[in-house]
C-alpha cells in the first residue's frame, strides 16, 4: 500500500493543534505518518506535540528547531529530510511501497478521506504521464473563521483563485496552490531542493509556490475541486487571512507595498533560474528568462513581456493592478 508522509511545520499553535492532530489521526488512508517540526515554540505547542508522540509512537515524529526558521524554511528542511530518509530506507532494502509527501498547517481541520481522494487523483495523473514525472495534485478547500464557523463553500471562489490557470507563466506571476492541500509524488519530492546562496534560499516567498513552480516547470499539476478539508481564517494566519475584498482595499490603498510584492516575485523567479536554469530548455527556460528580464525593462519592455507571455494574476481586477504597477 502507498505511504503518505505529512509534513507539518508547528509554531506557537496552541489553540488549534490538536484539533488538527486529531483530524488527521482520523484519515481512513491506514499507511501515513506524521513529521511535524516544531519552530521553535513559546507556548504549549512542544508539550501538546510530545504527547501525541508519546501516544501515536508509530504514527507521529516531533522535531524542534533550536531558531525560528519560519513557515517557508521549516516545510522546505521538512520536505528535503523526509526525502533523504526515504531514499536511504529504498537503498537499505527496508522501503516496500511507493512514497507520497503532503504539506499540513497546523491550525485547519483535514477531512476522514483527505489523503484517499487527493491520492486517487494523484495516481490519474501518474497514469497518463508516467511515475517517474514530477506530479503534484492540490484541491479547493471550505473556509472556517477562528471558531470553527462555516465561512464559504470554496477557498479558491472567496480569493477570486482561477486554480485552472496553472502553467508556469501564471505561477511565475502568482501562486494558485495551496500547500494545505497539496500532494506531492516522490518524484517532485526529489526534484525540489533549494538554491545555493543564502539570498537566493531568502527570496523563496512560500514553500508551495516554490513547489508549484517545480512541478509547473518539470512536470504536472492537477486541481481537485472538492474540497478535502476546512481552512482556518484567524488573525494569526501566516497566509489568506483575509478576504478578497479586503485583498483589494489594502492593494490599493498601499502602492509601495505592491511594488515590494512585485519585486519579490521576481526576486523569487530570479532564484528559481539561479537553482534550475541548467535544467529548464526550450520553451520553459524561454518564460523564466523572460519573466526574470521584466524588472530590468521600462514600463513598455514590462507590459510587452507580460502580454506576450501572458504573466497574469487571477481575474480582472488583480490584472489592471498588475499593469497599474508595471506602469509606474
Amino acid at each position: 500500500m502507498d505511504r503518505i508522509v505529512i509534513l507539518m511545520a508547528a509554531w506557537n499553535g496552541e489553540r488549534y493543534l490538536a484539533e488538527q492532530l486529531d483530524s488527521i489521526l482520523a484519515q481512513d488512508w491506514p499507511n501515513w505518518k506524521l513529521v511535524v517540526q516544531d519552530d521553535n515554540s513559546q507556548d504549549s505547542t512542544p508539550r501538546i506535540l510530545s504527547a501525541y508522540a508519546e501516544r501515536y509512537p508509530d504514527r507521529i515524529a516531533v522535531r524542534r528547531n533550536p531558531q525560528n526558521m519560519g513557515a517557508t524554511g521549516n516545510f522546505l528542511a521538512l520536505l528535503e529530510e523526509a526525502v533523504s530518509e526515504s531514499r536511504m530506507a529504498e537503498k537499505a532494502g527496508e522501503r516496500v511501497s511507493r512514497t507520497y509527501y503532503m504539506f499540513a498547517d497546523q491550525d485547519d481541520i483535514w477531512r476522514p478521506d483527505k489523503v484517499r481522494r487527493t491520492l486517487r487523483r494523484m495516481k490519474r495523473l501518474e497514469a497518463r504521464y508516467g511515475e517517474t514525472t514530477p506530479a503534484l495534485v492540490f484541491t479547493d478547500a471550505e473556509v472556517v473563521d477562528g471558531e470553527g464557523a462555516h465561512r464559504a463553500d470554496s477557498f479558491c471562489d472567496l480569493q477570486h483563485l482561477r486554480a485552472e490557470n496553472r502553467s508556469l507563466a501564471h505561477l511565475l506571476m502568482e501562486n494558485v496552490c495551496q500547500g494545505c492541500t497539496m500532494l506531492l509524488n516522490e518524484a517532485l519530492a526529489g526534484r525540489v531542493r533549494l538554491p545555493e546562496t543564502d539570498a537566493e534560499r531568502k527570496a523563496i516567498r512560500y514553500h508551495d509556490w516554490w513547489t508549484a513552480l517545480t512541478a509547473a516547470a518539470f512536470g504536472h499539476i492537477s486541481f481537485l475541486s472538492e474540497p478535502t478539508m476546512q481552512y482556518r481564517l484567524h488573525g494569526n494566519n501566516v497566509v489568506g487571512a483575509s478576504s478578497f475584498g479586503a485583498y483589494v482595499k489594502q492593494r490599493m490603498s498601499d502602492w509601495r507595498e505592491q511594488q515590494r510584492a512585485l519585486q519579490a516575485t521576481w526576486q523569487q523567479a530570479s532564484a528559481f533560474r539561479a537553482c534550475y536554469g541548467q535544467e529548464l530548455s526550450g520553451r520553459k527556460k524561454e518564460l523564466v528568462d523572460a519573466f526574470c528580464r521584466m524588472p530590468q525593462g521600462g514600463p513598455v519592455v514590462r507590459c510587452g513581456l507580460l502580454l506576450k507571455y501572458r504573466f497574469y494574476k487571477s481575474g480582472l481586477v488583480r490584472n489592471i493592478g498588475l499593469l497599474l504597477n508595471l506602469l509606474r
